[in-house]
């Protein structure tokens, strides 16, 4: 009997630790899928997240100061998912355009509106789709 319990706790303990990674499977790093040389960069975790913009190039302004690309950028704030759809607010309370969070042959993708509809009329993924590259609580 001994033995049996000590099975179902163990059990019960890999299914726990299973529901519970499945729960937190949106959250990591997002990156290009593709050799990118610019891009996003957008990281959830805990209600958090924080959007980064990249690019190779360096832009030099008249007086050889480096200009930057992306004002405004990164973005810090709060997340919530509905469904399948990603709500961002930024710390300023601006709301972020919605995204999209997929699952398919075991990666993760988060895509803006235009490749989900994409998705969702041919079944096929934009190229250089946003993907998890690296998960946390998991």
């Amino acid at each position: 009997m001994t033995c049996i319990l000590v099975h179902v706790r163990k059990l019960t303990t890999i299914l726990l630790a299973v529901c519970v990674s499945g729960c937190l499977s949106h959250e990591g790093v997002y990156l290009p899928g593709c050799i990118a040389f610019v891009g996003d960069k957008i990281t959830l975790g805990d209600g958090r997240f924080s959007w980064e913009k990249f690019t190779d190039e360096v832009v030099v302004d008249d007086d050889g100061v480096v200009v930057n690309q992306f004002p405004g950028y990164p973005l810090h704030g709060s997340y919530r998912i509905d469904g399948q759809s990603l709500r961002m607010e930024s710390e300023a309370g601006e709301t972020m355009p919605p995204m999209y969070l997929h699952r398919h042959d075991g990666r993760h993708y988060l895509l803006t509106a235009d490749e989900n509809a994409l998705w969702e009329s041919s079944g096929n993924y934009a190229d250089c789709t946003l993907q998890i590259i690296s998960e946390t609580g998991s």
